[in-house]
């Protein structure tokens, strides 16, 4: 379900109250819906750099599948409204939330297929902990974004206890091939990290199931 709302109130420096008309309402309480979602549109309009990401990523898609520039504009359009149930847009007027999001679905498509790109996808990312974590999802190495990433522990396990044991929801940890596992022991987390530019994600549910791992 999707529905628009209208800021209301904010509360100091804390939160802000949003009223969202939205009938029937007994739906609600008939599926027990407590948690919502708010995506927040800063009213800005697409930024010439956030186009120029948009269609570089678009062109290194283009180039790897055979497809056309428009063609895939399009389907990566039609994803984006059943992902996020907003309406069609134009990538020379959406705004600036809307690009970014268009822009991480491709983002996401070239990471999942290993398409390679002119650009650094870390670099190009709206949102870094967003890109960490979907390389996280599909067990692919932050750093070169290949298959065969070994799950390397930012926060530390501890000698002598059973990894398959612990409860790793919670903890922070980064997809690395086994090259770059051994350099962050090597040279130390915080080095690895100013090298590199990535940092620990914390394992939800869901990434402690597609790593197999105790989250409770």
């Amino acid at each position: 379900m999707y529905a628009e709302g209208q800021l209301v109130k904010v509360k100091d420096d804390q939160g802000f109250y949003v009223y969202v008309p939205f009938s029937p309402t007994h739906l609600l309480a008939k599926r027990q819906i407590k948690r919502f979602e708010v995506r927040i549109d800063d009213g800005r309009s697409i930024s010439g750099l956030q186009r120029r990401k948009i269609y570089a990523t678009l062109r290194d898609v283009a180039a790897w599948t055979g497809h056309h520039v428009e063609e895939l504009k399009d389907h990566f359009k039609a994803e984006y409204v059943a992902r996020t149930g907003n309406p069609w847009f134009s990538t020379s007027s959406c705004s600036m939330t809307t690009a970014n999001e268009y822009l991480e679905i491709l983002l996401e498509h070239c990471l999942e297929w290993e398409i390679p790109t002119q650009d650094n996808l870390a670099e190009y990312a709206p949102d870094i902990s967003r890109y960490l974590y979907m390389c996280l999802y599909h067990k692919k190495c932050c750093i070169t974004r290949k298959s065969g990433a070994h799950l390397h522990h930012v926060d530390h396990v501890g000698s002598g206890r059973d990894r398959r044991e612990i409860i790793h929801k919670g903890m922070r940890a980064m997809p690395l091939l086994p090259e770059y596992h051994d350099e962050a022991h090597l040279i130390g987390q915080e080095s690895f990290n100013r090298k590199y530019k990535v940092f620990g994600i914390k394992l939800d549910d869901d990434l402690c199931k597609v790593w197999g791992l105790k989250n409770k």
